[in-house]
């Protein structure tokens, strides 16, 4: 068999290239350009290693290509046939990779037979297939350019001035007396009343053991915002986030500028500045994970699946099946890591501020009430889950390691720490961000409010009940500070327009 040397043949790299930058664009709102890099390098070096191995065997390196872009498209799109069937088909056999797995080898196998026996010129073929490549290319590199073409370049690390006006001086300390501080974020646990009215759980047990080692805990709290990235702006910023709908605009959905506003926050930035070491727990979420002002970071993995467009492009893969339980078996350990050493932090001399974000009982729903393994039943749990019971059963291993971390925290020195239990917003139970109700805003915002406050009163704590002032009592209460509290407000907005803030605070709050 005879190769022609006059077909220029590039299809089987841009088929390679192209999954990557297609989950790049489509998650751009939270990835970084560099995140390209890596599974860019992964794919394109097996492909040309796999392409030339074919064309010493072939002899022919047209029909090389062939076999290489038909492997490439076959494993890389049944993902996304996948969960089209997942999500269109009531029975739920048809889509187990089992059955679906079969049709795409056959395909497959017919494929690689046709090219492999044929005896066909394919210079036009090979044209006619360069240039969709070339098309498809285009059409996602098109999106991503006007997705940065829009995106403004300016710094957002400076944009809650007047904040500082409430607070003239630097607040030091001797740091003998500093205790520490723990902030444990559950993410998604939803509030008591909202548990017991959309999900028929009674979570008061919980409720009542906080209340009986002296925390203070309301019976209903909201949160501020209904997405994470926007919560955390606001708690550890201290301040609204809605000032961002002025520097971005409201239908941007560039969520990059509150990554930069949690990473370079202002409480961990005012606890650096007196002397507290900083520590961070791995949760997976990359915007919670890194900290400017980070000392000590536990329960690291170095799994190359703990780099997100990595992961997103091998789920989608004809291995995803495998792929799903070696990240519901990494996420587990990456939970039981933090329960573990959270209330085992020592050897340290300074103050330290202990941040710990748990996705939990936040999908993917992989333990049990006793914390046994599970997996989910279906893939697209992880975007769209409405399993009740599997986020219950999170619920109630979730107060089970609470519970031991509290009397571990409380009792294992005679200076007890500050204690702050929080979640980011509630459930999501038949939510639908394009039509919303009022009992689905009810439902999402309201959350999860536990405040430990060792030697002090709770007074402060009475005149607010949404996470934005949680550091404001802190450093009124323990660093002489000056804060005022700041009207409780909720607001919504969504993963379409997060910039777009509704005011929906009279929907939840009386005055």
């Amino acid at each position: 068999m005879k190769t022609n040397s006059k077909s220029i043949v590039f299809h089987p790299i841009l088929f390679a290239i192209f999954p990557v930058i297609f989950l790049f664009s489509n998650n751009i709102e939270e990835l970084e350009f560099q995140d390209i890099f890596l599974p860019l390098l992964l794919v394109l070096s097996i492909t040309i290693g796999v392409w030339l191995s074919l064309r010493y065997v072939l002899k022919n390196t047209l029909k090389a290509a062939f076999i290489v872009s038909i492997l490439l498209v076959i494993f890389f799109s049944y993902g996304h046939i996948y969960e089209l069937f997942d999500n269109v088909i009531v029975n739920p056999d048809i889509v187990k990779s089992r059955y679906l797995v079969i049709p795409f080898l056959i395909l497959l196998v017919v494929g690689i037979y046709y090219f492999i026996r044929t005896n066909r010129k394919l210079n036009n073929a090979t044209t006619i297939t360069n240039f969709i490549t070339i098309a498809l290319i285009l059409t996602v590199s098109f999106n991503i350019g006007t997705f940065y073409a829009d995106s403004k370049g300016s710094s957002f690390e400076n944009s809650f001035p007047h904040i500082e006006s409430e607070q003239p001086t630097s607040i030091q300390l001797d740091n003998n007396h500093l205790p520490d501080i723990y902030y444990i974020l559950l993410d998604g646990y939803a509030g008591k009343n909202a548990l017991k009215e959309f999900l028929d759980f009674d979570n008061q047990e919980f409720y009542s053991f906080l209340n009986n080692e002296g925390f203070y805990v309301e019976e209903q709290t909201y949160g501020n915002y209904p997405i994470t990235a926007m919560a955390m702006v606001s708690v550890l910023n201290m301040q609204y986030a809605n000032h961002l709908a002025d520097l971005v605009g409201t239908e941007s959905v560039n969520l990059h500028p509150t990554f930069e506003l949690i990473y370079d926050n202002l409480v961990m930035k005012k606890l650096k500045s007196n002397g507290y070491t900083i520590i961070n727990f791995e949760t997976g979420a990359d915007y919670v994970d890194e900290f400017k002002n980070l000392d000590l970071y536990y329960c690291k993995n170095n799994s190359l699946l703990e780099h997100k467009l990595t992961s997103v492009l091998l789920q989608t893969s004809i291995i995803g099946y495998f792929v799903d339980k070696i990240e519901y078996q990494e996420h587990r350990n990456r939970i039981l890591c933090t329960f573990s050493e959270l209330s085992q932090i020592k050897n340290i001399d300074e103050p330290t501020f202990v941040y710990a974000h748990l996705v939990l009982p936040h999908v993917p729903y992989v333990f049990t009430p006793d914390g046994e393994p599970r997996d989910p039943v279906s893939r697209t749990n992880l975007e769209n889950d409405q399993d009740i019971e599997g986020y219950i059963n999170q619920i109630k291993f979730t107060n089970t390691e609470m519970q031991k971390i509290v009397n571990k925290l409380l009792y294992k020195t005679s200076e007890p720490p500050i204690i702050i239990i929080q979640s980011d917003h509630g459930s999501d139970f038949g939510l639908d961000w394009k039509n919303v109700s009022e009992d689905m805003i009810r439902q999402r915002m309201s959350n999860f409010q536990a405040l430990y406050l060792p030697n002090e009163n709770v007074d402060l704590t009475t005149k607010s009940s949404t996470p934005v002032n949680t550091f404001r009592i802190i450093f009124n209460l323990y660093f002489d500070g000056n804060y005022e509290m700041l009207p409780d407000k909720v607001y919504w907005n969504d993963y379409y327009k997060p910039y777009d803030f509704k005011d929906v605070t009279s929907i939840l709050i009386s005055d």
